[in-house]
């Protein structure tokens, strides 16, 4: 647990990793080696990330020549890799796991709780309310910390980054034993059947595989706050780094200070496009198509938003459907999830927006219901504690409390500002975006009572020459993590490129783009960056479909390209 310690004896963190195998053994000149492939949020499910968009991976940074296929070029050969995910520190199947709460029912009315208050803004008592809820919760998961001494507790000492990137060391390290013995074991024969020539390939393999002990190199795709983890990994350990795909690229200095301020600076260009391809797509794939184009789908969109401030809907119970409030806070919360996805949520929202037009919340009320739907515990779990192995994990893994405790860490703590001062940022994030600002200010708010040092802290700064350079990628048009953080993080690593998509979405992966894909899995084959100033295409857009098949022989990679983009945030 404690990286730093000298007590053998110590507490200790089972990490839980997934990893997807490469399409050929180690013992093959082909095989690429790890991938290491790291979520965002923080505090989101790396196994699960594996499970579902493992493959989508795979097929990305992996040769596209057949694996049977034995003629190749043996001074060069194809690479086809391993994919793995783990679950941080504190986080979902790794254990122990962080808990604010002594049961995990406690935990979730509270969470219940938190959701009918609303976002920031949205009533005259809301901001006061949630204020004093984030200093309660942030002050009785601190004192759970300094007081309890169980393991549990324990581990929000040491959930930040820095001892994670210890781990990723650890990790890759032990890979490059285990593949070592793989390949040791792949070469036993009887004693009659060796050769010269098996002699000669055995030695061949061997020197191909041998552990490189305390120098083995890290092949890595980081997404949101994984680009966080990349770029302290490449400033800790510049020497290690192989190769890094840093995606969706969030400004490390600006996080470690603990403000979330250059976030949202791109946000509300998203809703001009949103409206212009709706605009595009008229009502066959838009239901709130408008004639007289985007500005007045525009001005559509937002008196919808407002007619619900103070004027919420209330649906009525019926089938399985319960009773409930559609509020302004429900909207802008599921407009801010539309935004990071367009493909996968664009075309609901719009439908959405529309019944709310015209006072219907039956359709808003299912899928609300649906996402705060809680598997029914075992008897035992009623007064388990949450990270109680067997009752612990909701169905997505992620817990915000597990978001707080890396994030508050890691960054200089708001921990005694004033409820004035944090008002003034609210107000400033409001003046980035009006479609974010309140929502994205409930990201720090987490911190007001978080009163928890980490026992070690990488200072920075976020540089470094690393072994080869790496490639920053992202849309033109993301939600919380704009390209120009992508430009001045690169600008910290000698020799790094910048490769965006003219797209929308959090994460390359939401908009499918074959030429983003193509120059990724160049740089995994050769180490070939881009050429400055490169911009892609997307090959299929919200509302107005695909725009552009691309190669035919890539169609099989292009489906699985919108498969993941329909499905990134399930």
């Amino acid at each position: 647990m404690d990286w730093n310690s000298t007590d053998d004896d110590g507490p200790r963190v089972n990490l839980a990793i997934a990893k997807l195998p490469a399409i050929v053994p180690v013992t093959d000149p082909r095989y690429g080696g790890l991938l290491w492939l790291q979520t965002g949020g923080p505090g989101s499910s790396g196994v699960n990330f594996v499970l579902n968009h493992g493959k989508t991976v795979q097929m990305i940074v992996d040769s596209k020549l057949d694996p049977s296929d034995t003629q190749y070029d043996r001074s060069n050969p194809p690479k086809y890799y391993d994919v793995l995910g783990m679950d941080p520190r504190g986080v979902n199947n790794t254990t122990p796991r962080t808990s604010c709460f002594p049961t995990l029912a406690s935990r979730n009315i509270w969470m219940l709780q938190s959701d009918a208050e609303g976002v920031i803004g949205s009533s005259d008592s809301s901001f006061a309310t949630m204020w004093a809820r984030a200093k309660a919760l942030g002050e009785g998961c601190s004192e759970r910390v300094k007081n309890s001494g169980t393991p549990e507790s324990k581990i929000a000492f040491h959930m930040n980054t820095a001892p994670f990137v210890q781990d990723i060391v650890e990790i890759i390290e032990q890979h490059g034993n285990w593949r070592e013995r793989q390949a040791l074991w792949s070469l036993v024969r009887p004693a009659d059947e060796w050769t010269g020539e098996l002699r000669h390939e055995s030695r061949v393999i061997t020197n191909r595989t041998k552990w490189q002990k305390g120098e083995e190199r890290l092949l890595y795709w980081g997404l949101s706050y994984g680009t966080v983890v990349g770029a302290t990994f490449a400033a800790m350990q510049p020497h290690r780094v192989e190769r890094a795909v840093i995606d969706a690229v969030v400004d490390t200095t600006d996080y470690y200070r603990g403000e979330w301020l250059t976030n949202l600076q791109d946000t509300d260009t998203i809703l001009d496009n949103f409206c212009e391809y709706c605009d595009k797509a008229r009502p066959k794939t838009c239901a709130l198509y408008t004639a007289g184009g985007k500005e007045k789908i525009k001005q559509r969109f937002k008196d919808i938003c407002e007619s619900l401030k103070g004027n919420p809907i209330g649906v009525a119970a019926h089938g399985a459907l319960a009773p409930d409030l559609i509020t302004y806070s429900d909207l802008k919360s599921r407009i801010a999830t539309a935004l990071y996805a367009p493909l996968q949520y664009w075309s609901n929202l719009a439908e959405l927006l529309v019944e709310l037009e015209n006072r219907n919340g039956t359709s808003f009320a299912m899928l609300k219901q649906q996402e705060q739907q809680f598997p029914a515990p075992a008897p035992e779990c009623h007064n388990a504690p949450p990270y109680t192995p067997s009752c612990a994990i909701p169905p997505n893994g992620f817990l915000e409390e597990m978001q707080t405790a890396i994030m508050c860490t890691d960054g200089n703590s708001t921990y005694g500002i004033s409820l004035d001062a944090f008002a003034e940022y609210v107000a400033e994030l409001g003046n980035q975006s009006w479609l974010m600002g309140d929502w994205w200010a409930s990201v720090r708010l987490g911190c007001v009572g978080w009163n928890v040092k980490p026992k070690w802290r990488f200072p920075g700064p976020f540089t470094g020459e690393t072994a080869h350079p790496m490639m920053f990628v992202g849309n033109m048009r993301d939600p919380v993590t704009p390209i120009r953080n992508a430009h001045e993080m690169a600008s910290g690593f000698p020799g790094s490129a910048v490769l965006a998509t003219e797209a929308e979405g959090h994460c390359v992966l939401t908009a499918p783009s074959l030429c983003m894909v193509k120059h990724i899995r160049e740089y995994f084959q050769t180490g070939r960056l881009p050429e400055k100033g490169t911009v892609c295409e997307a090959n299929e857009k919200a509302f107005v479909g695909i725009t552009d098949i691309g190669d035919p022989g890539d169609k099989e990679l292009l489906e699985q390209l919108r498969w993941s983009a329909r499905h990134f945030f399930a």
